[in-house]
């Protein structure tokens, strides 16, 4: 079984800058060919071969899905200069070279070239073996590492799409930690109307302190369980997850207060209940304004698999992923 890498050679068939037809097949299997295949670095070389066959598709086959894309541009030939602009556009892991610098095209002119020449001296042999070795083990060892106007621009604007959700992401963090916030001074402002209410309670008063406009806000929470825009840990979705619950029972709660029928029995309840909850919410609001912080330094690592949160250990057959 063959596991070498494939490179794929983008260079002239035909009477191109003064040599024929079977020069450039001489250059390709004197010159192209062993100077990558001996190179150690893992590779079988090969060039289009005329058959029957759609040309066109198949040579775009063949750009699209090989490991690395040698060119040849003596002789400035339109074709192949076509094809490397289909490179490029397609993958990175491409090698220049040419028999002079003047046929590197003026919007290359920042990338490397190798060059050769078609009578070539032992040394000059050895010299191109080298440049080209050097390229592929340059190649090996960052093999996304962009390598042409198009796979830098791609990358510069991926950089911009990276930043842009960054900074959104922050935002959302933000408001989560502000909600996290004022959902605490709530728990604060029910305990003292509800010692307020029980004060004027025993004095025999009928007054009441109204709690219409106390209600926990859950929005934040639910963008971030419903989207996972930034991925937390595990335990970390189940306690938000949890709190989520807790808070859509007190505000049923609150809902229940305003009743004089329940009115007495929900307030002890949430009296009962809301401090050890404060402790709840200030826990999570500690390590929300960690990962914040991480976040923000480009120091947080999120997990590589997003955890799934089942709500019964019975789903579990349902979804493999999850284990």
């Amino acid at each position: 079984m063959n596991n070498k890498k494939k490179c794929f050679v983008i260079m002239p068939f035909s009477r191109t800058y003064k040599l024929t037809k079977e020069k450039w097949t001489e250059i390709f299997e004197h010159k192209i060919k062993p100077a990558v295949e001996e190179s150690g670095c893992g590779y079988n070389c090969e060039r289009y071969e005329l058959r029957r066959a759609n040309i066109t598709k198949d040579i775009l086959d063949e750009l699209n899905n090989a490991h690395l894309v040698v060119t040849d541009l003596t002789g400035s030939n339109p074709n192949v200069l076509w094809e490397l602009g289909v490179r490029h556009t397609l993958s990175k892991r491409t090698i220049l070279i040419a028999q002079d610098k003047k046929f590197l095209p003026s919007d290359l002119k920042d990338y490397p070239l190798i060059t050769y020449k078609y009578a070539q001296t032992p040394a000059e042999v050895n010299r191109f073996r080298q440049d080209i070795k050097s390229r592929l083990k340059d190649i090996e060892a960052d093999p996304e590492k962009p390598d042409s106007p198009v796979a830098d621009f791609l990358q510069i604007k991926n950089i911009d799409i990276l930043a842009y959700e960054k900074a959104a992401n922050l935002k959302k963090i933000s408001a989560l930690i502000s909600e996290i916030s004022y959902n605490i001074n709530v728990c604060n402002t029910i305990l003292k109307r509800a010692r307020r209410n029980q004060q004027l309670r025993k004095q025999g008063k009928e007054e009441k302190i109204s709690i219409a406009g106390d209600r926990f806000e859950t929005c934040c929470l639910e963008l971030l369980l419903s989207t996972h825009y930034v991925t937390l840990p595990k335990d970390h979705i189940q306690g938000a997850i949890e709190l989520l619950s807790i808070l859509r029972d007190l505000n049923s709660g609150l809902n229940l207060w305003q009743n004089e029928a329940y009115e007495e029995g929900v307030e002890r309840n949430l009296t009962d209940r809301i401090p050890s909850i404060k402790i709840i919410f200030r826990d999570f609001l500690k390590n929300l304004g960690k990962i914040a912080s991480d976040y923000a330094t480009d120091n947080y690592q999120e997990p590589i698999t997003p955890p799934i949160v089942l709500s019964s250990p019975k789903h579990e057959k349902y979804v493999p992923i999850g284990k």
